[in-house]
């Protein structure tokens, strides 16, 4: 497992992040720029919640989609030197866990970090 070196903090604005699973069905509202920071994102919304879930597990049919894999959208605050060990990237993002938290997982924006 690779590990990256928090180098610019960050603080999450999401205080309700989204979580879905597999076959929940969701609107798609918005897509995020192939141009941008954030590509291979689509901004869903449920009943109860909604935000941005990468466009990779989603089955989509004009506005509404269906989830192709269990998702998580919580986000790190992050900290200059904190270390984040990498279960996988996506779209910019990591999935991982703090070093000295293993059983809290959750996404930190690549341009925040370097890999050690």
């Amino acid at each position: 497992m690779s590990k990256y070196r928090v180098i610019k903090n960050r603080k999450t604005d999401s205080d309700n992040p989204i979580v879905l699973y597999k076959g929940d069905k969701v609107i798609c509202i918005e897509e995020s720029s192939v141009d941008g920071d954030w590509a291979g994102w689509i901004y869903c919304k449920r009943e109860n919640n909604e935000g941005w879930v990468p466009k990779q597990i989603i089955n989509r049919n004009d506005d509404i989609g269906t989830v192709l894999e269990d998702y998580d959208a919580r986000e790190f605050d992050i900290e200059v030197d904190e270390i984040i060990i990498m279960n996988k990237i996506l779209n910019g993002w990591i999935w991982g866990t703090k070093q000295y938290d293993p059983l809290t997982k959750g996404w930190a924006p690549l341009n925040h970090l370097e890999e050690v």
